[in-house]
């Protein structure tokens, strides 16, 4: 079993954390065990399946994909999947969140091929409306029921939730944590240079986040933060490194608080290692999240953490030794945490020391693709036993 090569369907949206997520893992996963095809779903698809298609061992097709439900686009979607199902001899399904990941699911119905589930934050997370929430959650109890042998929940909170919508069973569901590549983090960084390239003084306190400027991210959360901050902290300077829907409404916010020379909107950046150690304090104002990748990268880089206490947030973050949770949505609890640690450098100090150590002992790259790895064959073996038995 463990010399067989494994011919594996990925199917993800190729947009955000998750085509992030997926083109990481897509590339990381060893060529010797595992042939890939990758359906590339979404705003992006293209881009992503000429970039997965360049990799050794891996086959990429496009599948654009409305992001909120279209019946009859969706329908062409789901019978698309099902005919590449159908016509290849695919041993294993891995299918990556709700949308791609039910009509993935959906279109291997009756071929016998075992499927892996990765929601990445079920569409039914505390941020979702009621009505949604119930809605989705009714798909998702029929989907792991008849149409999904595993399911990879990214942070325990992750089961939790599912547990409380009763999805799923527990020998369905196994955690596996988002890892992160800790290399890039050990080059050395100009942080005079980062900060000039962002129109930012090298003498200031520069407190920053990573992350599309979306409504689960709350950025007026940050924004408002910081103008309390500053008035306490004239040295204080801002960053939001990503775009997003939000941004024209964030911009007008913070240059309605007189915020506009110390609050920096810097756009897309790819070099987010460099652009981390040039921070003194990272900020996760989110509503919502699974197991947020950009407080791990925080972490690697060294920073101190002041985050909300969203589901698979305190799984990264231990509050009070590598940074500091605080409730969702309450901006004064966020601001006085970031103000504890930029005027105590000995505390920043210390909880980037013990989150970088952190990191490297339980969230290394290569501990979550050996796990994913692993599962595949397990997933693989229970069917083929089933069948033969």
């Amino acid at each position: 079993m463990s010399n067989q090569r494994l011919h594996v369907f990925q199917a993800a949206k190729s947009i955000g954390g998750v085509g992030m997520y997926t083109r990481r893992l897509i590339k990381a996963l060893d060529k010797e065990k595992f042939q890939i095809t990758v359906a590339c779903l979404a705003e992006g698809s293209d881009q992503m399946a000429a970039e997965m298609s360049q990799v050794d061992g891996v086959d990429a097709i496009s599948i654009p994909m409305k992001d909120r439900i279209e019946p009859f686009s969706d329908l062409q979607v789901c019978m698309k999947l099902s005919k590449i199902i159908k016509e290849n001899d695919f041993d294993l399904i891995h299918a990556h969140t709700s949308k791609p990941g039910f009509f993935a699911r959906l279109a291997a119905a009756g071929t016998g091929v075992p499927v892996i589930y990765q929601p990445a934050n079920f569409a039914f997370h505390d941020g979702a409306p009621r009505r949604e929430a119930l809605f989705y959650a009714a798909l998702e109890r029929v989907a792991a029921r008849y149409l999904t042998d595993r399911i990879i929940a990214i942070c325990d909170g992750e089961r939790d939730l599912a547990r409380r919508y009763s999805v799923g069973t527990d020998g369905q569901f196994v955690t596996i944590h988002t890892g992160i590549d800790l290399e890039p983090f050990r080059e050395p960084v100009d942080r005079a240079g980062v900060r000039a390239a962002l129109g930012i003084p090298v003498d200031v306190s520069l407190i920053g986040t990573v992350a599309r400027l979306t409504e689960a991210k709350a950025p007026q959360d940050f924004v408002r933060a910081a103008a309390r901050i500053h008035a306490n902290c004239s040295d204080a300077h801002f960053v939001w490194v990503g775009d997003g829907a939000l941004e024209s409404e964030s911009r007008a916010l913070a240059e309605s608080l007189g915020l506009e020379s110390v609050f920096h909107f810097a756009g897309y950046h790819d070099n987010i290692p460099a652009i981390l150690k040039s921070f003194d304090c990272f900020v996760l104002s989110s509503h919502w999240e699974g197991f947020p990748l950009a407080v791990l990268e925080a972490m690697a880089a060294s920073l101190p953490v002041v985050a909300t206490r969203v589901m698979g947030t305190p799984e990264a973050v231990c509050d009070g030794e590598t940074g500091i949770l605080v409730p969702i949505g309450d901006v004064n609890a966020l601001a006085d945490a970031v103000e504890q640690i930029i005027r105590n450098p000995a505390l920043a100090n210390a909880f980037g020391r013990a989150g970088r150590q952190r990191v490297e002992m339980m969230f290394p790259y290569s501990k979550m693709v050996a796990r994913i790895e692993a599962l595949y064959y397990e997933v693989y073996a229970a069917k083929h036993a089933r069948l033969f038995n």
